[in-house]
Order: C-alpha cells, then sequence, then structure tokens
C-alpha cells in the first residue's frame, strides 16, 4: 500500500489582487515539500483548513476521521506562532503570526499524536512541535540572543546556509552515522526556547547554540526539524554538499508503514496529547 502523507495547509489571508482571488482566503502548500514526500514513493496530500466562524464547519468530517484516512503528518513552515498559543505577551506587533493558523495545526497536530500516527514537523512545525507539548519560544533572535548567528535574511532565504551537530545518541546522529557538522538551509527569526515536556535536543547550530532540532521520547514518533530539509533539493553550486534529506524522510515513512501494518493486524494504539491552549 503506498502511504498518504497528509500536509498542514499554509494559509493567505489576504492574496495579492494580481491572483485574480481578492477577498478569497487561500490554502496552498510550498512545492519543494510535495516534491520531498512524493519522490520517496508516497502520496503528498494537504489537509485544507474549514473556517471555524463558517457555517460549513458544522458538516465537516470530524478530525478523527482525517486522521484515519492518512498515514502521517507533515506540518509546513511559514508564518510566526502567535504568542499567545504558548502563555506570553506580543513583544512586537510584526511578530503576532496567525492565530487561525495556530489553533488549526495544534488541532491536527493533536489529532496525529492521539491516534500514535507519525509527525515531522519542519521550522514553523517544529516550534509548534514544542509548543503543543507545553514548550516556549523565543520570539526574535537577534533581540534576545545577542550575539547569535544570522538565522534570516530574505534576499539569501532557501541559501542562507549554516552548520548544526548532532547531539550524541540521537536519532539524527544514528541516521547519519557520525558528529562532524551538517550544513543545513535554515531560515527562522524565531527558535525553541523552554522545551516543551517530553522533548529532547536532536541538534543544535554550532555557531551559537540555538536549538535546530526536537524529538519526542514518547510513544509514538514525532520529530521536528528547525531547517528546511524539502530546500535541499534545489540544485546549483551553492547548494553543494548540504545535508541529504533522504535519510530523514525515509525514517519518518519507515514509522508510518510500521503504524499502518500494526493498525492492520489489529493492534490498537492511542496516545494522550496534551490539551490545547486556550483560545484567543
Amino acid at each position: 500500500m503506498t502511504l498518504r502523507i497528509g500536509i498542514s495547509a499554509r494559509l493567505l489571508h489576504h492574496p495579492p489582487a494580481g491572483l485574480g482571488l481578492p477577498q478569497k482566503r487561500l490554502q496552498f502548500l510550498e512545492s519543494t515539500m510535495a516534491h520531498w514526500i512524493m519522490a520517496h514513493r508516497a502520496i503528498a496530500l494537504m489537509v485544507p483548513f474549514v473556517d471555524e466562524e463558517s457555517p460549513l464547519s458544522a458538516n465537516r468530517a470530524p478530525m478523527t476521521e482525517i486522521v484515519d484516512l492518512l498515514d502521517g503528518l507533515v506540518l509546513q513552515g511559514g508564518i510566526d506562532i502567535c504568542p499567545e498559543a504558548y502563555g506570553e505577551t506580543l513583544r512586537d506587533p510584526a511578530w503576532a503570526g496567525d492565530a487561525i493558523r495556530d489553533r488549526y495545526e495544534l488541532n491536527l497536530l493533536r489529532g496525529f499524536v492521539e491516534a500514535g500516527k507519525p509527525v515531522f514537523g519542519v521550522c514553523r512545525g517544529a516550534q509548534l512541535i514544542n509548543v503543543y507539548f507545553g514548550g516556549s519560544l523565543v520570539q526574535d533572535i537577534p533581540s534576545q540572543r545577542p550575539g547569535a548567528t544570522d538565522h534570516q535574511d530574505t534576499t539569501r532565504y532557501e541559501r542562507l546556509i549554516h552548520d548544526v551537530q548532532f547531539e550524541t545518541g540521537s536519532t539524527l546522529h544514528r541516521l547519519y552515522g557520525n558528529s562532524a557538522p551538517h550544513r543545513v538551509t535554515s531560515i527562522h527569526h524565531q527558535c525553541v526556547d523552554r522545551l516543551g515536556e517530553g522533548l529532547v535536543v536532536e541538534a543544535i547550530s554550532t555557531q551559537d547554540g540555538i536549538i535546530e532540532a526536537i524529538r519526542h521520547t514518547g510513544p509514538g514518533y514525532v520529530f521536528g526539524v528547525q531547517w528546511h530539509p524539502e530546500f535541499h533539493l534545489t540544485q546549483g553550486e551553492e547548494m553543494q554538499g548540504l545535508l541529504d534529506s533522504g535519510p530523514m524522510m525515509m525514517d519518518f515513512l519507515r514509522a508510518a508503514r510500521a503504524r499502518a501494518d500494526r493498525h492492520q493486524s489489529g493492534v490498537a494504539e492511542v496516545h494522550p496529547g496534551l490539551p490545547l491552549p486556550a483560545r484567543t
């Protein structure tokens, strides 16, 4: 059976007029994310958001049925997470994020965690995993971590590259087999601050110790990286020598396959998740 991997949607609440859909919210996925999954013989399926304020939401399929149809979840990168989601006060209006997307993705994440189905978070997705398990974020690395290396540059974007170090004994260390620094594409101005319950650090930035990967130690598979492994598929001289993103995706898909096989054999797996933050 070909694995079906759900991808959380990015939301564009006010699209530019030139797109031909004024006053319509758009939902989308970045193409290299879909390519990264489908390059490993899995099907990538975006999970659309249904506006909780819409009358249509009353008749939507329950989350449990959506989760049942899929074998795993990938949380895309994107806009900041609203600080209220982790119980903090917004330090700058520019970092307000998208509370609507937060609620949608936290609910989606909860469904997969409670069903014991694998979750892989990328960039914002890794931060969301930390928030879900009760952790917090640094709202702005440059102002709150003086001296940190440059983790965001809009002119270079996916070509902003730095080294990460895998923690000894981590999943990443097991997959890649050595402790040498690895080059990754990492674009973010926020990062993990206080680790959530049951989470451990998998990788850090070699230049400043910023957390770059996390894993949940409880039942199931919940893993997140701050960098963009899907961008490592991009061609070009600048992108040479980047960490091979294949082993990470294969590890995630192996977990999805194992979970699907256990389910088919009748082994029940239900894992309690932490309560979601209060709606803001």
